[in-house]
């Protein structure tokens, strides 16, 4: 494992990268896409969005193995040219944002008009070579019932299927894990790790539907190292890292929006969580997602070459 020294040259950087995190931890960038329902650098989440080449040239530059799409960039240009910066930076493909008007905040008839469009993404990706999709589930409701709400997003995830299917696509749903957050609406809903199991179980999705996996909401949601020891390697499909914040706070009262770089704190336990998921034997994605305001207002490049570096100790530690 080594630190990334930006002084360096990126053909240098890649060759002295271990082979084992390089095959099977990719380290990805993500500042490119946003999901549907946003156009804030949600998806980005270090508050940086690059156009597409340019998130590649930086991916190269700082040494990470891939880079998720830019959906606007293959509509417009097309897979071709999406392939052709990947390989020309030496990168591999990460992901890509869910486009389905998916969550119960959608009507069934935006949600029907919204598969128009994923599908294309869906054509447009798989051929640039990204085979992984990450979206989320909505931990709460103002109008659903528990029930009612988990009944809806079944029925939309047997929707969603055949499409998954047809591609050769790969979906992880993420679970939003604070209690901050359950709190904003008067129904509970699916928040956890279990829950999610669930909802993909109840769809008989599993073979095209699987985890992503985010830190921060994995300890806010109360679970531990056992739970993830318990997974089939195959259900994870995306890995997020991201610290908890210093301070008066516990796993069930720390802010959704606010969180540090992994590693930052000691607030949760990422060599623990990274060292299980190796045992398993994950492959794929692995990202930073801090949501951090200081990051947002630098400069993209320093945010991103902080973010490396911060992920890089971080599988460090993990001997990945």
């Amino acid at each position: 494992m080594r630190n990334h020294d930006p002084a360096k040259a990126p053909e240098t950087a890649l060759k002295t990268s271990p082979a084992k995190a390089r095959c099977r931890w990719l380290r990805t960038l993500n500042v490119t896409d946003a999901p549907a329902h946003t156009d804030r650098p949600h998806c980005g989440s270090l508050g940086h969005v690059l156009p597409f080449p340019e998130s590649c040239r930086l991916a190269r530059q700082f040494g990470f193995d891939a880079v998720n799409a830019d959906r606007h960039f293959l509509r417009e240009h097309g897979p071709g040219q999406a392939l052709q910066l990947i390989e020309q930076y030496h990168l591999k493909p990460g992901a890509f944002a869910f486009s389905a008007a998916f969550n119960a905040c959608h009507a069934d008839a935006e949600f029907e008009q919204s598969l128009t469009t994923f599908e294309q993404d869906l054509s447009l990706c798989r051929e640039a070579g990204f085979d992984r999709c990450v979206g989320y589930v909505q931990p709460s409701s103002d109008t659903l019932p528990y029930y009612d709400h988990f009944a809806l997003l079944c029925r939309r995830l047997k929707r969603i299927k055949p499409l998954l299917e047809a591609y050769g696509v790969r979906l992880g749903l993420e679970f939003i894990g604070p209690t901050t957050m359950r709190r904003q609406r008067r129904f509970d809903f699916i928040h956890t790790l279990d829950g999610i199991r669930a909802l993909i179980a109840a769809a008989g999705s599993q073979h095209c539907v699987g985890i992503k996996l985010d830190a921060f909401h994995w300890y806010t949601s109360g679970a531990g190292l056992l739970d993830i020891e318990k997974l089939a390697p195959e259900e994870v499909v995306y890995v997020e890292v991201n610290d908890g914040l210093d301070g008066d706070y516990d796993r069930f009262t720390l802010p959704e929006f606010q969180r540090e770089l992994p590693g930052a704190t000691g607030t949760i336990d990422l060599t623990g969580m990274l060292n299980k998921l190796d045992a398993l034997g994950f492959e794929g994605p692995v990202v930073v997602e801090p949501w951090n305001a200081r990051l947002r207002e630098m400069r993209p490049s320093e945010a991103i070459g902080k973010a490396k570096a911060a992920l890089d100790r971080c599988l460090a530690r993990a001997n990945l």
